[in-house]
């Protein structure tokens, strides 16, 4: 039987077979280089990353100026080195191959040397393959890495900026602060104390004097007296701002049913004089401040009692209602986000107005209907949406005129 056709050489051809069969499957060219006979085998794989031709007649040499100019004194020297080496060893080397084209390809050899009994070595083979791919994606992602540390050094850099920048509007805030509740203690002691002076010798020159004046006299000093009632309102709804604009709320549960009785007992005498009807539904508990929630319930009624139809009996209805955040009105943003709100709706039948100011009636000082037919300072509505909003809550309003007006208070369940 022939030597060459046994079973273990047979099997041994099929299993080269498979083998070169996966590599050129896996694209991964061989090279083997037997230092003792000087021949040496490259595949054509091998060749092709190397952009060389199938066909070519190959030498190291020519292999070595195959690799770009930037990379060929290294990988000569390392394989000069390898060779070089006592002992087995590995050999591992990344770099770049550019051919006639101008085709550029990152390859990777890995191969390994045998020697014999006195260390020297005989042998040099190994695998070379392609691996430009995973070196640009590496190169990305290392990019994107410095990109990353410059963009976070930069938001780090914008963070602290903008931290002192917010301390020294902190820092701003708390002198408006101290402003404007050293303005509430003038409001409350300084201005008031000489208006109620005027006032009071505008009453007695009225008592005593009436004859000595006249009519024309008598005029001028009940105008006077009007014009300082007027100014002490004035007063006291700024003071009242003030301290809803600078004092913190303090949490606790609070009943509206209970907050809207107090509201009803202190306007006891106008729900009197007016016949006001007053219809209430069941209201909830809320967080809030109790002080705060009472004056928003007394400026919304005492605007319903007093934009009533000349002639006519108010009626003022109340009923609340659970509003999920999805189904909030458009253009409604509450103070503080929360998964539902309860929205207390107070309703009248009164003189309305048009929606076109809903906006301009929430602002301070601003007065859709003249002081002389409807007394007030343009304060209340101000209040009391800095009150809702305290409470991180919203407020809006819908009416037409001569149709009465709603107020929607939306507060976080």
């Amino acid at each position: 039987m022939d030597q060459t056709s046994s079973p273990l050489n047979l099997d041994l051809a099929a299993q080269n077979e498979r083998l070169q069969l996966a590599l050129q499957a896996a694209e991964v060219g061989t090279w083997d280089y037997n230092l003792l006979t000087g021949q040496a085998e490259w595949s054509v794989i091998c060749k092709q990353l190397f952009g060389l031709p199938p066909d070519a007649v190959v030498s190291a040499a020519i292999l070595l100026e195959q690799v770009h100019p930037d990379d060929r004194e290294r990988v000569g020297s390392t394989n000069a080195r390898t060779l070089r080496s006592l002992g087995n060893s590995e050999h591992d080397v990344t770099f770049r191959t550019l051919n006639s084209q101008g085709v550029l390809r990152w390859v990777q050899a890995k191969g390994k040397t045998f020697c014999d009994e006195q260390g020297k070595v005989i042998r040099f083979s190994g695998i070379v393959q392609d691996v430009t791919q995973y070196v640009m994606a590496r190169e990305h992602i290392q990019r994107s890495e410095e990109q990353y540390r410059s963009l976070s050094n930069e938001l780090e850099k914008h963070v602290q900026q903008r931290t002192v920048l917010l301390n020294e509007a902190n820092r701003d805030l708390k002198r408006s602060n101290d402003n404007l509740a050293q303005f509430a203690y003038i409001a409350s002691h300084d201005l008031q104390e000489p208006l109620r002076k005027i006032q009071s010798f505008g009453s007695l020159l009225a008592e005593r004097y009436r004859a000595v004046l006249g009519d024309e006299g008598s005029d001028l000093l009940n105008r006077l007296t009007v014009s300082g009632n007027r100014m002490s309102i004035l007063i006291r709804d700024l003071l009242a701002f003030s301290r809803i604009t600078t004092q913190q709320v303090a949490l606790m549960s609070v009943s509206l049913n209970q907050t809207l009785l107090n509201v009803m007992d202190t306007l006891s005498h106008s729900l009197e004089e007016s016949q006001a009807e007053i219809v209430v539904e069941e209201l909830p508990d809320v967080q809030g401040d109790r002080q705060q929630l009472e004056q928003l319930f007394q400026n919304l009624l005492s605007n319903a009692i007093k934009f009533r139809s000349a002639d006519t009996h108010p009626r003022i209805q109340i009923k609340s209602q659970q509003v999920k955040a999805s189904d909030l009105p458009e253009n409604l943003y509450p103070a503080r986000q929360t998964a539902s709100y309860y929205c207390i709706s107070v309703s009248d039948d009164g003189i309305g107005f048009d929606e076109k100011y809903r906006d301009r009636i929430f602002q301070v000082f601003q007065r859709l209907h003249g002081k002389q037919k409807f007394a007030g300072t343009g304060i209340g509505l101000a209040l009391c949406e800095k009150v809702v909003i305290n409470h991180g809550g919203a407020i809006t309003a819908n009416s037409q005129p001569g149709q009465g007006a709603t107020f929607d208070v939306y507060l976080p369940c």
